[in-house]
């Protein structure tokens, strides 16, 4: 499953998984982390490894825009010299 997300998302949401790396206990509790018992709640480690995750598929994302912005499918036309 593939979400876009703002980094303002992005951000919240790594901010929210670092505080439960400090509450293991609370994860356990959480219904909606373990969708209602079905699965365990990502133990520490998992955490870990989703935030830098998150981090890098941005970075790599922002690295990749900067090298090869979009001009919208316009073509890029070579300015013609006068003759004079």
């Amino acid at each position: 499953m593939v979400v876009k997300l703002t980094k303002r998302q992005r951000d919240t949401i790594l901010a929210a998984l670092r505080r439960w790396l400090s509450y293991p206990a609370a994860r356990e509790a959480d219904s909606i982390a373990t969708n209602g018992g079905k699965h365990k709640p990502l133990d520490n480690s998992e955490i870990e490894r989703l935030c830098k995750r998150m981090t890098k598929m941005d970075s790599k994302r922002d690295a990749a825009h900067l090298i090869r912005q979009s001009n919208n499918g316009a073509h890029v036309r070579k300015r013609l010299r006068s003759v004079r």
